[in-house]
């Protein structure tokens, strides 16, 4: 569907389908956590699935690409078939960085629907309201990411020590989250560049602003947190486990 008939079946009311396709990043190397953290099971559930399976209950999704370490293609293609979704899926092999990942996954897409859905599958708990949320900016101002205001006060150190600098304003500090929905064309530009100049960022809206593009952001309170560490993984479960996630 084309961004025009997007924007006329939205004001319509109507939940345009296939218009937002998917990348998510499942292909970290878990080094903090000492194991596999999307792929090692509790309770018969992995975080691949759990999160998977979230990002398929946005209607508007169209087609999906799960990026993943080389060695774990035959898992990612049985939880794939499990699920029913080989035909809307590519299984990807990821990168030595994140961006390298994200950029693997816009290929296997190629073209398609006219916005493009990045999300970091270590962030298990996404919800389908967050994803619309962030969709709705995203058809209105072209890219939008998910975030939390900062409700700490954070200080800049000089490079190499623990001497403060100087104090930032919080007010205008953001720490920034995924998902992030971007029109494709935006972030496809934004990755070429990216991959022309040799330059690394952190997230995809840091890619996409060095280009030009204003990225808006999109508050959450919600549990959104990205599993890093054995305390996270303790949580994470926990809250799935009560109900609360």
């Amino acid at each position: 569907m084309s961004l025009e008939k997007t924007l006329a079946a939205w004001e319509g009311n109507t939940v345009p389908r296939n218009v937002v396709d998917a990348i998510l990043v499942a292909a970290g190397q878990s080094r903090r956590m000492g194991f596999d953290k999307l792929f090692t099971p509790r309770k018969g559930k992995t975080l691949l699935e759990i999160c998977l399976r979230r990002v398929l209950s946005f209607s508007a999704l169209g087609r999906l690409a799960l990026v993943i370490p080389a060695e774990r293609f035959s898992q990612a293609a049985a939880l794939a078939s499990r699920l029913g979704i080989e035909q809307k899926t590519c299984i990807v092999p990821g990168g030595r960085r994140r961006q390298d990942s994200v950029y693997a996954g816009l290929n296997a897409l190629s073209e398609g629907s006219p916005f493009v859905m990045v999300h970091d599958a270590a962030r298990p708990l996404v919800t389908c309201e967050l994803i619309e949320r962030v969709w709705r900016v995203a058809l209105e101002v072209g890219a939008a990411a998910c975030g939390l205001p900062s409700r700490d006060t954070v200080k800049e150190a000089e490079s190499g020590q623990n001497w403060v600098r100087r104090t930032l304003d919080r007010s205008l500090l953001w720490l920034i989250q995924t998902p992030q929905i971007f029109r494709r064309e935006i972030l496809q530009k934004a990755y070429e560049a990216l991959m022309r100049d040799t330059v690394e960022v952190t997230d995809d809206a840091a890619a996409v602003e060095r280009v030009g593009y204003r990225v808006q952001l999109v508050p959450y309170e919600g549990w959104n947190f990205k599993v890093t560490s054995p305390p996270d993984w303790e949580l994470v479960w926990s809250l799935l486990e009560r109900g609360d996630g």
